[in-house]
């Protein structure tokens, strides 16, 4: 019936799998649950070894960081169900109904995609009120208004996958870092005709970053775009058509220009108690447009 994968990094993942093993076993289901740990330090490790000795559940701790993408083909070749649920290490579930909505789907021949949400409340870490915001504004979003652009809203926090399907579509491994392996994967379904339907089953993302870390990874992200856009891979996203309605309408280099005279105006924002997703676009429109002119 129903594997679950789990890549765990420097997360305790002890609450998830409990929350998902009584759901499971509420619902009389066979299922699997694979936890792989790619590279945490020891600390988790000793946390979450525990769960090598839960009954359905196969923690394994991992040699070496195979990476975003690595470790999920790895998990998804390990599966052996007929239908392969990934979810996020620092995902927290709370529907009660959260295996039995996925479930309540099948049998699909495409990708359910749930959908992520963060806590109501704004964290008190003033350090990751960034990273909160962003999330509650772009990515916290209603399965109606994902399904207006399926392809362009897919995350790999909380989806599920025939085996079927999965065995002959995986993970670009060339991605490396965090950024756009997700949208990658999804627009590389959307070329070969595999749908992708959403719905309001999301798991609460509670991993918020601090600042600095989410800038950087922001960044990375953006480098990996740029090295998808240019090889053609990746083609449109929010920040691409900015960009080239920017380059087609001339007005590049009058942004480039002038925001080097708003900038420290700009980040104080990014660090502030209400940061500006405006400000957070020109920011990231300003490094998309380095890394294209190296």
């Amino acid at each position: 019936m129903l594997s679950i994968v789990i890549p765990v990094y420097n997360h305790d993942v002890r609450p998830l799998v409990t929350t998902l093993m009584k759901q499971c076993n509420k619902l009389d289901i066979p299922y699997q649950i694979l936890c792989f740990d790619d590279g945490s330090q020891q600390k988790y490790r000793d946390l979450n070894k525990e769960l090598a000795f839960r009954i359905n559940v196969n923690y394994t701790e991992l040699n070496e960081n195979l990476g975003r993408s690595r470790i999920r083909n790895w998990l998804g070749k390990a599966a052996y169900y007929d239908y392969i649920l990934f979810l996020d290490c620092d995902s927290i579930v709370k529907n009660r109904y959260f295996i039995k909505n996925y479930i309540d789907q099948l049998p699909i021949s495409g990708i359910i995609h749930g959908g992520r949400s963060y806590q109501p409340k704004k964290p008190r870490a003033k350090k990751k009120i960034l990273h909160w915001v962003y999330g509650t504004q772009r990515e916290s979003l209603p399965a109606k208004k994902r399904m207006k652009a399926p392809y362009m809203n897919f995350h790999t926090n909380n989806f599920l996958i025939p085996e079927s399907v999965f065995n002959n579509h995986q993970f670009d491994e060339n991605v490396h870092g965090y950024g756009y392996e997700d949208l990658l994967y999804a627009f590389d379904l959307e070329r070969k005709g595999i749908p992708i339907v959403h719905i309001d089953n999301p798991v609460i993302h509670d991993g918020l970053e601090v600042n600095d870390i989410f800038l950087n990874k922001t960044k990375n992200a953006i480098r990996n775009l740029v090295e998808l856009y240019k090889s053609k891979r990746i083609v449109h996203t929010r920040l691409i058509h900015f960009y080239e309605w920017m380059q087609y309408y001339k007005l590049t280099r009058i942004f480039e220009k002038f925001y080097p005279k708003f900038e420290k105006r700009i980040e104080a924002s990014l660090l502030s108690e209400r940061p500006s997703m405006t400000g957070f676009m020109m920011w990231k429109l300003n490094y998309f447009i380095q890394c294209i002119n190296k």
